[in-house]
């Protein structure tokens, strides 16, 4: 008995972790909805044909597609980490507008927020647009 009782502690210490384990999301990293199904992210790539402070619309292939834009949303491209850091010296937020232009090639990864895209990532890819 004095053989068993040190075997079966040790027994359910292991199969704790274990158990513990399983019961975590298979997919992680995936962000979940209110509907409680992980979002997709989807990429779009085209012309920018309007921009403002919390909208961007893209012609792409299939048409132009509308996008929401907030603080979250990502900026990147040329010039866009300068542009950033001046506004953060200034104490002001940085604006999309502020990099991303008419007439720019983008690629913008998004989530379908209800009927809503929301632009998670926005990518200068080359320029065309007039720089203000």
């Amino acid at each position: 008995m004095r053989r068993v009782l040190p075997i079966l502690v040790t027994a359910i210490l292991l199969a704790v972790p274990a158990l513990a384990q399983s019961t975590k999301p298979a997919t992680k990293g995936a962000k979940e909805s209110s509907s409680g199904s992980a979002m997709k992210t989807m990429t779009e790539m085209g012309t920018v044909a309007s921009v403002s402070a919390t909208s961007l619309t893209v012609k792409g292939k299939t048409g132009d597609m509308t996008f929401t834009v907030d603080e979250k949303t990502h900026v990147s491209g040329q010039g866009a980490s300068h542009k950033g850091s001046a506004k953060k010296g200034e104490k002001m937020p940085a604006q999309i507008t502020d990099v991303v232009h008419e007439g720019d090639q983008v690629t913008v990864r998004y989530h379908d927020m209800g009927g809503t895209k929301h632009a998670a990532d926005v990518r200068v890819r080359g320029g065309g647009g007039a720089k203000k």
